[in-house]
């Protein structure tokens, strides 16, 4: 593969979707081209390759391609105190507003994914607006992937989709359709329209597409796959399309001084929001972020865990892995009557290693794919193989799988685990400390945090933690002291070097949230 081929990819990718690849994020980008080059009706990767850079994709290209490079990972009522400040300050406000004139409201949820977040909105607006017949209420949903799309016009949810709410949630506004599948209310179904929107070279404002005169803009979770000139491009055709006092609501870790800056900006319970005012700005572009309610471990997962035990399932675990054995013992045996062949055996077990190596390369692509079960089914089968240092990895990857879907106690076990078998790997102990930190375990956090700093004392992200966990405490004397130790080993990597386990962010990116930080 050549590697002028590969940066003239990610080039098309920023200019025509706007997605932003790294130049260390090629070998990801790399595995996801691999299963779009079959979709495209390519034999082999390379030959997608060739052809790619040199073509200008239409829309259903564009489209097709979209989806396989994005991840739609959200759930219902992600990032509450967002939500908490459109259903408590700012929509009541408005609504009262409206009540005495048009009784009109636009809402707009870009890059939607898979819909959970739309129809977050029309429940909010459901609850608090008990003449809601009566009034005129769009609430537009768009996304590059046409398959999310697809899955959020159907509106039909399993239990991932509602970790952190209660099951009279679930009863007030779902139709339950089998053991594990919900459907949307259809009169909730009713008052989101979906469509495809590209952010980075579609128009809008634009009557055409519905994006003009807007009241409130979600885009959450998206900025940050834009490149710096994206970011600006996007959030200053998103200002255009807002009315005036209209806000947009992005995620805390995407709060930038690159965000257009002709919004004025307001906190609400940490988080910032960004406002369409043309009264004179008090507050700084470059605001405290709420780095707890974001992360590779969601803040906000609840535990929906099934305790029930599947008998018929750990029978078959069980099953599988005498069959593993007998054929390790069948492999052994192999080799003692094969000892004037040694030579061959040992290119057989170097191939074997790596096609291990590559399955589990292929779990982590489909877990950074947003995959969950094919990476968790796929994890499961390689830790069975025991094999070596794909073992511990595989057992850090099902903790991060376990701590993504809200089993803290599942994936701390699992650290464990991985630490038992190398008590030297910085990154173990760090992803401890984050499920720790998950459960209020301040104090083990901690712990596990100076065990990663004294592995590794310039692993900046175990700093930063550190330094959350003492501002949290309002202990700003070591708050800082841990964030000019983050500082001091970030400013020896390259700014744009993705961090270790920090799910894409980069040493720049994490120096950006420091500083606004301190500012704060």
């Amino acid at each position: 593969m050549s590697q002028i081929k590969l940066t003239h990819i990610r080039k098309q990718l920023l200019k025509q979707l706007g997605l932003n690849y790294t130049k260390n994020q090629e070998v990801e980008l790399y595995r996801k081209l691999d299963n779009a080059s079959i979709a495209f009706g390519f034999e082999n990767n390379d030959d997608f390759i060739d052809w790619l850079p040199n073509q200008e994709l239409s829309k259903s290209q564009i489209e097709k391609l979209a989806t396989f490079l994005t991840i739609g990972e959200t759930y219902f009522f992600r990032e509450k105190k967002a939500l908490d400040f459109l259903e408590f300050d700012y929509l009541p406000k408005l609504i009262n507003k409206r009540a005495k004139s048009t009784k009109k409201l636009r809402i707009w949820s870009a890059a939607c994914a898979s819909g959970e977040e739309p129809y977050t909105i029309a429940i909010i607006l459901k609850r608090i607006i008990p003449d809601i017949k009566d009034w005129d209420i769009k609430i537009l949903a768009t996304d590059i992937n046409p398959s999310f799309i697809k899955k959020a016009k159907d509106g039909i949810y399993s239990k991932w989709s509602f970790r952190g709410n209660t099951k009279p949630f679930i009863t007030n506004n779902f139709k339950q359709i089998n053991d594990t599948r919900y459907q949307i209310n259809q009169e909730i179904k009713e008052m989101v329209t979906f469509s495809f929107i590209n952010l980075a070279s579609d128009t809008y404002p634009s009557p055409q597409n519905g994006t003009s005169e807007i009241d409130v803009i979600l885009c959450r979770n998206v900025m940050i796959y834009f490149s710096p000139k994206g970011i600006k491009s996007v959030t200053t055709k998103l200002y255009k399309s807002l009315k005036k006092d209209g806000v947009l609501a992005v995620s805390p870790v995407e709060v930038s001084s690159l965000i257009c800056n002709k919004f004025n900006t307001t906190k609400y319970k940490g988080v910032t929001i960004y406002i369409k005012s043309d009264k004179k700005k008090t507050e700084s572009l470059n605001p405290i972020i709420n780095i707890k309610s974001e992360s590779a471990l969601d803040k906000n997962l609840q535990d929906f865990f099934d305790k029930q035990k599947d008998e018929k399932a750990i029978k078959r675990r069980i099953d599988n892995l005498k069959r593993q054995n007998q054929k390790t013992e069948a492999i052994e045996r192999e080799k003692t009557f094969l000892k004037g062949e040694t030579i061959i055996i040992k290119k057989e077990e170097t191939i074997l290693k790596k096609q291990k190596a590559e399955t589990f390369g292929e779990a982590l692509s489909f877990y950074k794919s947003g995959m969950i079960d094919k990476a968790e089914k796929l994890t499961n089968k390689i830790i069975s193989l025991n094999n070596g240092n794909d073992h511990k990895s595989s057992l850090l990857l099902l903790a991060r799988i376990k701590a993504n879907r809200g089993e803290l106690e599942n994936s701390e076990k699992l650290c464990l685990k991985a630490i038992r078998i190398d008590k030297i790997d910085p990154e173990s102990h760090y992803l401890l400390a984050t499920i720790l930190n998950e459960q209020g375990r301040d104090k083990e956090a901690k712990k596990a945090l100076n065990n990663t700093l004294f592995l590794n004392p310039d692993f900046a992200l175990g700093h930063f933690l550190l330094g959350n966990i003492s501002l949290k405490k309002s202990d700003k004397v070591n708050s800082n002291k841990h964030f000019r130790n983050a500082m001091k080993s970030l400013s020896k990597l390259r700014p744009e070097e993705i961090l270790t386990e920090s799910d894409g962010l980069t040493a720049k990116g994490l120096s950006t949230i420091i500083e606004s930080v301190r500012q704060s």
